[in-house]
């Protein structure tokens, strides 16, 4: 005997279901990041959502069905807020570039609560396929545009010498480190608009010409106390080690007394302190600060016409620096320090 068809529903009725099953998506992202996937369970989340557990059955048959519609929600928003506006201006990078770190760092897509929830499926082994079934294509798809974003901006301001992959891998892991470092923060602690500058830096030290370079704004804009010196200029290191062939990354805190780590061929990792000077040209570190290469920034100030920057080994520096109760200071004038100007190779 034919089972009877279920009466179509109303509008209302089905506005009302889109709803319900939406509110149990959002109490399973907070439960998610509160939790993590694997002590994430369903009376948790209809707790959060208010709602009663059999309510979770007509939407999703198992826990691990809500979990994946979850990520999947969290993909789809990413994708229609980040990646299809992105695409309008895929002719344009000058203007997508710039607009890719504001909608990729906007709080309603790299809210702590959403991003957490990210880096819970893709670090939880249990939780890995689920990640790569969803998100695998639209994480490629994302880095190709990024990859042909930076081939036309490289086209576009002449700069051959460049090669798109490394360029847009370092605007990609600029974004990552910073979603990382959302991630164990409460909103009310996040600095968005430095987190902008900063990778913003990142393409202005690669494509000066067609960012407007730095040492063309106003001293005013960029002297060392309008920024914390060390999370802004991290990335600019990171990058200009990176094109020189020296894979690095700037880390997203300071935990370490060190802000860029990298690894020259055939070497150990490298810790480079990134310091921009001040005014007067000095530099200075505390006497007990771990690192292998401090790198310095000397910013147009005054009677500087362009950005310059030392990678400078710590023997080197420890050898021409002054002490000044705990700190360590040094001029980076010093004759000893200019041959290490540009020293992206780590030589």
């Amino acid at each position: 005997m034919a089972k009877p068809a279920s009466a179509p529903l109303k509008n209302g009725e089905k506005l009302s279901r889109i709803r319900q099953r939406q509110k149990l998506i959002d109490a399973c992202i907070s439960a998610l990041y509160l939790h993590g996937p694997s002590r994430t369970t369903i009376d948790k989340v209809v707790a959060i959502a208010d709602m009663s557990p059999g309510i979770v059955n007509f939407y999703f048959e198992t826990k691990a069905a809500l979990l994946v519609a979850a990520l999947e929600h969290l993909a789809v928003e990413f994708e229609e807020r980040v990646q299809v506006p992105l695409e309008a201006l895929r002719t344009d990078p000058v203007r997508a570039l710039p607009r890719l770190i504001e909608l990729y760092l906007d709080p309603e897509i790299a809210s702590p609560r959403k991003v957490s929830v990210w880096y819970a499926f893709w670090g939880e082994a249990s939780s890995r396929h689920e990640y790569q079934e969803i998100c695998g294509k639209r994480d490629q798809a994302f880095a190709d545009l990024v990859r042909d974003l930076m081939a036309r901006l490289i086209r576009q301001c002449g700069a051959a010498h460049l090669n798109a992959d490394s360029v847009a891998l370092g605007l990609i892991g600029a974004l990552e480190m910073t979603w990382q470092d959302i991630a164990f923060r409460e909103e009310a602690d996040i600095d968005r608009a430095a987190a902008r500058r900063r990778c913003v830096a990142y393409l202005e030290s690669v494509f000066p010409d067609c960012f407007g370079a730095a040492e063309a704004r106003p001293a005013a804009d960029i002297s060392p106390a309008a920024y914390a010196s060390g999370d802004v200029y991290a990335d600019l290191v990171a990058a200009e080690l990176t094109l020189a062939g020296v894979p690095a990354f700037a880390l997203a805190r300071d935990w370490l007394g060190f802000q860029v780590a990298a690894r020259p061929a055939g070497g150990s990792v490298a810790r480079i302190a990134v310091r921009a000077a001040e005014r007067d040209g000095s530099v200075a570190y505390a006497d007990g600060e771990v690192f292998d290469w401090l790198a310095i920034i000397l910013m147009p100030v005054n009677d500087r016409a362009v950005r310059r920057v030392f990678v400078v080994p710590r023997r080197v520096v420890d050898a021409v620096a002054s002490r000044e109760g705990t700190r360590v200071v040094l001029n980076a004038d010093s004759p000893k320090i200019a041959g290490y100007e540009g020293n992206f190779q780590l030589k």
